[in-house]
C-alpha cells in the first residue's frame, strides 16, 4: 500500500512539473561563414528534390545548440548538445527509418507541418543575436540590400519580440566595401514553448489521426 501511494505520489510530481516548465531551443552560434558556402546552400536548397540530399546543406553551415529543459521556468537543465553534424546524423537516421518501414514520406511530412503550424503561436523567441557582414563587387547595391535588410528587421522584429525586453534582441548589419562579394552570418536565439502545449499539440493531432 505505501509503494503504490509513493507511486502515486511520484507520478503527480511528474504531471505537475511537466504542467509548470518549459522546454528551450538554445541555438548558440549559427554561423556561414563566406559567400561560396551561402551559394552552395542555396543551390542545395533550390535544386535537391530529394530530402537526403538537402541534408548536405549541413555541411555548409557551423551550429552550436543545447535542448534544455526548465523546471518551474526556472531551473534549468541542459538535456542534449547539438552540433551541425550530429543534428545531420539525427535527421538522415529517421529518413532511412521511414524508408525501411515503408512509410508514405509525404504523408509523414504533412503531419509534421500540421503539428508545426499548432506549435508556432505556442513559441516565444526570448532573445535573438544577429551579426552579418555583407558586400558586393557594386557599393550602391551594397548600401541599397544593408539598408533594405535594416529596415525589414526594424519592421518585423516588434511582432516576434518581447516589448519589455528590447535590449535582448540585438542585429546588425554591417556593409563591407571591398569591390567584391562578401558575406557572413552569426546568429544566435532562444526559443521556448511550454511542456504543457507541446503535449496538447500532439495529443489533438493524434485524436484527429485516429478518426481519419
Amino acid at each position: 500500500m505505501i509503494v503504490f501511494l509513493y507511486l502515486i505520489g511520484f507520478i503527480f510530481l511528474i504531471i505537475i512539473t511537466l504542467l509548470f516548465s518549459s522546454i528551450s531551443i538554445i541555438l548558440d552560434n549559427i554561423v556561414i561563414s563566406d559567400i561560396n558556402k551561402l551559394f552552395e546552400i542555396l543551390k542545395i536548397l533550390i535544386k535537391e528534390k530529394e530530402d537526403e540530399k538537402k541534408l548536405e546543406l549541413f555541411n555548409y553551415i557551423k551550429i552550436n545548440a543545447k535542448l534544455r529543459i526548465n523546471i518551474f521556468y526556472k531551473i534549468p537543465i541542459n538535456i542534449l548538445k547539438l552540433d551541425e553534424q550530429k543534428i545531420k546524423s539525427i535527421l538522415l537516421n529517421q529518413y532511412q527509418k521511414d524508408i525501411i518501414k515503408n512509410k508514405d514520406i509525404e504523408k509523414e511530412k504533412k503531419k509534421a507541418k500540421k503539428i508545426t503550424k499548432k506549435l508556432l503561436p505556442t513559441i516565444v523567441l526570448q532573445k535573438t543575436n544577429l551579426d552579418v557582414e555583407l558586400g558586393t563587387d557594386d557599393a550602391a547595391f551594397t548600401a541599397l540590400t544593408t539598408s533594405t535588410l535594416n529596415i525589414a528587421i526594424s519592421i518585423f522584429l516588434p511582432y516576434i519580440a518581447d516589448t519589455n525586453n528590447l535590449q535582448d534582441y540585438n542585429y546588425k548589419i554591417t556593409p563591407i566595401y571591398l569591390d567584391k562579394n562578401v558575406f557572413y552570418l552569426q546568429f544566435g536565439c532562444i526559443i521556448t514553448s511550454k511542456i504543457v502545449h507541446i503535449i496538447k499539440v500532439i495529443c489533438k493531432k493524434e485524436e484527429i489521426v485516429k478518426n481519419e
